[in-house]
């Protein structure tokens, strides 16, 4: 493969209990929309895709799975598991955007300390961890 390849990401997929519930929030609480929905056939897999012109979220229901181990809700408990960490939006005044999260009741998880531009983390109403990134060339 050569270097020259554009690649580019196209969704990130989280596992969530309930499928309306979440996409009611990431709609209400970062404004995306629904893109797609679907299902697995012959399971009780349910599939909806949110999102916005630049990133999608691929959201799954799946009945009996298990629920989000402890301690990956929160970014330095998570690094002790292997796998995704939590998925980041950048955003051009995330101070700001982080402000109006708070006052839709979303509760800033971690706020690291000593990074060259600002950064917080969330939860989704899922517990999924979230980060809201400001890009120092901003």
């Amino acid at each position: 493969m050569s270097s020259s390849v554009e690649i580019k990401l196209h969704h990130v997929a989280i596992s969530v209990p309930n499928l309306e519930e979440s996409v009611t929030w990431y709609h209400d609480v970062l404004g995306f929309s629904e893109t797609f929905r679907t299902s697995i056939p012959n399971t009780d897999v349910k599939i909806a895709f949110v999102g916005n012109d630049y990133f999608q979220i691929e959201i799954f229901e799946v009945p009996g799975a298990d629920t989000l181990p402890k301690g990956r809700s929160h970014p330095n408990e998570d690094f002790k598991t292997h796998g995704v960490k939590h998925f980041c939006i950048i955003v051009p005044d995330a101070k700001q955007f982080v402000a109006n999260l708070k006052e839709k009741s979303v509760e800033v998880v971690f706020e690291p300390k000593g990074m060259p531009s600002y950064a917080a983390f969330i939860n989704d109403n899922a517990g999924n961890l979230i980060e809201i990134f400001e890009s120092a060339e901003h």
